[in-house]
């Protein structure tokens, strides 16, 4: 149970990561998770079962691509506002995933289906995981060390400097929120091919889960203006939040209780992050008196 814990702690990581990119780096209120987490398990439940695991996650992070598109083009394009835009690609995304699947609401991986992560050896599944986080968070990290990735986070920072610099922010939101989905395809892609099952409704909750792995990164990562600092944050953050979810099963045996601890979750972990702020502009405070 404790490695199937941390196992999912970090395939859930992508999840933070992506939701990281869109919320924290371009200040973008994107609701769009829940659907392209949804679209990429749908997308590898399909391909997997061709016995194509590993292209499945590579045409889950098209697709999870392609919604953030969408609301990025909603929102830049045609004025909608950010929450709207997001909402209005859920919405529609809902019956595209159903297409996918071809209007089946649930899916079951064959026992001899081939799939990323192997039935019967949870250190092997550990290790996957382990390396797909690290492969992602690399990628990331060498993303914002490029011109254009420094571009999309200077546009979430001030847009308005990056327009008087003549440059499109437009592109950089589609590009941003477009890289943000596909990771969180990803994320559900792999989820789908652990679980060895597909449900429409997985990416119910979903943002708020990212969230809460974010605020619980934030509490634990000292340097957050430093990229790969925040993303391992994350990454601890998902596999406590992992804990607390197998706690909450172990003690009442009622998943249902989860939507309550996670939102109990984020307000105690703002406290803290809160908290530590204040420690510290009184420490420097007083550094600076005496």
């Amino acid at each position: 149970m404790v490695l199937n814990a941390i196992t999912l702690g970090f395939i859930f990581a992508l999840l933070g990561f992506g939701i990281f990119l869109s919320f924290k780096v371009l200040n973008f209120t994107d609701l769009t998770a829940e659907a392209s987490f949804t679209c990429g398990a749908a997308i590898s439940v399909v391909f997997a079962s061709m016995g194509l695991p590993f292209l499945s996650l590579l045409l889950a992070a098209i697709g999870g691509a392609l919604a953030g598109t969408i609301t990025a083009l909603l929102h830049t394009k045609l004025h909608i506002e950010k929450v709207l835009s997001g909402i209005l690609t859920l919405t529609g995304f809902y019956t595209i995933n159903l297409l996918i699947t071809n209007f089946r609401p649930n899916l079951n991986l064959s026992r001899d289906a081939r799939a990323v992560f192997p039935r019967d050896n949870p250190y092997v599944s550990l290790v996957i995981a382990i390396g797909f986080a690290l492969l992602v968070a690399a990628a990331l990290v060498l993303f914002f060390r490029t011109k254009v990735g420094l571009t999309v986070r200077a546009t979430g920072d001030n847009e308005n400097m990056v327009q008087s610099l003549g440059m499109d922010t437009d592109r950089y939101k589609i590009i941003g929120l477009a890289l943000s989905n596909a990771v969180i395809a990803i994320s559900g892609a792999l989820f789908m091919q652990y679980e060895r099952y597909y449900d429409a409704s997985f990416g119910t909750g979903m943002m708020v889960v990212g969230v809460v792995t974010i605020i619980i990164g934030e509490v634990f990562s000292s340097r957050r203006h430093y990229t790969a600092i925040m993303l391992l944050g994350i990454t601890l953050g998902s596999i406590i939040y992992r804990f607390l979810y197998m706690g909450v099963l172990y003690w009442t045996n009622q998943p249902q209780y989860m939507k309550l601890i996670s939102a109990l979750s984020i307000i105690l972990f703002i406290l803290l992050s809160r908290l530590r702020k204040m420690k510290k502009k009184e420490a420097a405070h007083a550094l600076r008196h005496s």
